[in-house]
């Protein structure tokens, strides 16, 4: 196993109790209801973090079906083997997990009764791609369950942060920030995607809810916003310098001047794509 990285370490280590709950958790729930119950089911999960939703899912297929838990990340991986170590024998599919990228896939194409990815797709620079290198995984008549963060979350902080840019003139931010939220599918660019990828019978699901914070500063320090969403954030204005610095200090006094007295809420929408392989 390649070893991870210290930010894929800090990941890992908060992922259980401060990421999972927040997010991936409330997007694995009508995923988890939409999941076929198909005997000997051939099953590979793209970007399994911890685990969390991989025993999950084995524990809903029966003894003859095996699940494949992949995630590019060594440090996830780590502790999804270690957890599965400790807990009690499992029931339902056999499951192996493994650090894998999508490309090349780590199964054999036409090879998979049901694919699944929660959330995970939605960091790629490139979403639309990996659902097609997903789809390529599929038997015919296979099925797809696909979770992706949708347009309109994070709205809250993204229409402060585009407010400053346009006042500091950061015409570059700007373009960097609108192609970061393209990135962010609405439904009719979502059913696109796995069309495009071959799939059929495309169904979209969505769901909302709003994570509420304290201050300014529990936003940032969050993990679920430090280690996701918030490195992509300081790239855009530049990654780094005082630029970078200044554009998010005045970010901060936004949103403690606009929320000052109440919680700062941001709204997160999430679908759950459901498709077959023709």
């Amino acid at each position: 196993m390649k070893r991870a990285s210290p930010r894929q370490q800090k990941i890992a280590a908060a992922y259980d109790s401060d990421v999972w709950p927040l997010g991936p958790m409330r997007a694995a729930e009508p995923l988890l209801r939409a999941l076929p119950r198909r005997p000997a089911t051939a099953a590979f999960e793209y970007g399994c973090a911890t685990g969390r939703l991989s025993r999950q899912v084995a524990e809903r297929l029966d003894g003859d079906s095996r699940l494949l838990a992949s995630d590019p990340s060594p440090a996830m991986i780590e502790v999804a083997q270690a957890s599965l170590k400790a807990a009690e024998p499992p029931s339902g599919a056999k499951l192996t997990f493994a650090v894998a990228d999508l490309d090349p896939l780590p199964v054999e194409e036409r090879s998979q009764d049901l694919v699944l990815s929660n959330l995970a797709l939605g960091e790629l620079v490139d979403p639309a791609g990996a659902i097609v290198n997903l789809a390529r995984a599929l038997k015919p008549g296979g099925r797809a369950l696909l979770t992706l963060p949708m347009r309109g979350s994070w709205a809250e902080f993204l229409d402060l942060y585009r407010e400053v840019l346009r006042e500091q003139g950061k015409r570059d931010a700007l373009s960097a920030l609108a192609e970061y939220e393209g990135r962010l599918p609405d439904p009719q660019t979502a059913v696109r995607w796995l069309e495009a990828a071959g799939l059929s019978g495309v169904s979209l699901e969505t769901s909302r809810w709003e994570l509420l914070f304290k201050s300014a500063r529990e936003f940032f320090f969050a993990p679920i916003v430090e280690l996701f969403p918030l490195p992509i954030w300081k790239q855009i204005a530049g990654g780094h310098g005082d630029d970078m610095q200044d554009v998010f200090f005045f970010v901060k006094e936004a949103i403690e001047t606009y929320f000052s007295g109440s919680v700062f809420p941001v709204t997160m929408v999430v679908g759950l794509l459901q498709a077959e392989r023709a």
